[in-house]
């Protein structure tokens, strides 16, 4: 999504992720649930893995997830009886879509009867009438939505609560887009999800141990597998949110809440000039202000939100 990295040193880091990777390929293969559409292609989806249950059960004990209200928990496999019973124990779930292709989903347990709770966890479920509602940035900025808690699956991290290897879930674009806009904040804690496997020492493997170095880069407070949990300490998250300089414009133009926050940041530029300028010029006549192709394109796209929300 970002810039690409131009200095050696960041191509030493990459290179070293790309064999992390290959090696915690070849044993997660043995410990992974195949999806029904993606197989083992797991830069479609995060899997579920034998034991993931256990792991689940001690993310539970942790004091952040019984008090947490709402809970970004990302569209992963692993993640899916995690959303089941975080409804049950009465919290709200945010989860975004595949790939963000039609924006975040809101799951709320009073609204959704409990007998389809299940299949409100489920992807394929969460969307159908009655189950989840969807919810723009806006609307989660307008209705007081706080996210008290992420949880985010991935495929590779490591015990300092570093995502080595992401995959399909944009976890990071999710947490740059709410913390934009203030549904989270920079001490909302972050729990990732995995098997044991996918938690690695570097030194035994060969490469260096790799730190929250890159642009927008979220560190875990805590990693939960199966057999352990990992506590760190002083995690780095950013906190300037979205960089729109830095977005590739391919992903702004793949992910509409990009162009939601796009359009919100734009609009809040042309309000920052004392009102819409277009009414401006009406008053004043040929003599007011004219707007420039930037804030045109604002006005642009909160305009065909707006008629998608009336929809």
């Amino acid at each position: 999504m970002t810039a690409p990295h131009s200095s050696a040193a960041d191509a030493d880091v990459d290179s070293n992720r790309k064999l992390i990777w290959a090696s915690v390929y070849r044993t997660l293969l043995q410990h992974a649930h195949p999806d029904a559409r993606f197989n083992h292609d797991y830069m479609s989806f995060t899997p579920d893995f034998h034991g993931s249950a256990t792991a689940l059960d001690r993310l539970t004990t942790l004091p952040c997830y019984q008090s947490a209200a709402a809970i970004l928990i990302t569209p992963d496999n692993s993640l899916e009886q995690l959303r089941c019973r975080a409804l049950k124990d009465g919290k709200k779930v945010l989860v975004a879509t595949y790939r963000l292709r039609r924006g975040f989903v809101l799951l709320h347990p009073g609204r959704i009867a409990e007998t389809k709770y299940e299949i409100a966890a489920c992807l394929d479920g969460m969307e159908k009438p009655g189950i989840g509602r969807s919810v723009s940035l806006a609307q989660m900025r307008d209705e007081g939505l706080r996210v008290d808690m992420c949880v985010t699956g991935g495929l590779v991290f490591n015990a300092q609560g570093v995502t080595i290897w992401e995959g399909h879930n944009l976890f990071e674009i999710q947490w740059a887009m709410l913390q934009d806009l203030g549904v989270l904040h920079t001490q909302t804690p972050v729990v990732a999800v995995a098997h044991d496997c996918q938690v690695v020492d570097e030194m035994a493997l060969g490469v260096e141990k790799v730190m929250p170095m890159r642009e927008g880069e979220v560190q875990c407070d805590f990693v939960v597998t199966p057999d352990a949990l990992h506590e760190i300490e002083g995690a780095v998250k950013p906190s300037n949110g979205v960089d729109f300089d830095a977005v590739d414009p391919e992903g702004v133009e793949n992910i509409p809440p990009l162009q939601e926050l796009r359009g919100i940041r734009m609009m809040e530029k042309i309000m920052q000039k004392e009102g819409f300028v277009s009414e401006k010029a009406d008053e004043e006549g040929e003599g007011g202000e004219k707007m420039n192709e930037e804030e045109q394109m604002g006005i642009g796209i909160v305009e065909k939100l707006m008629q998608s929300y009336r929809a």
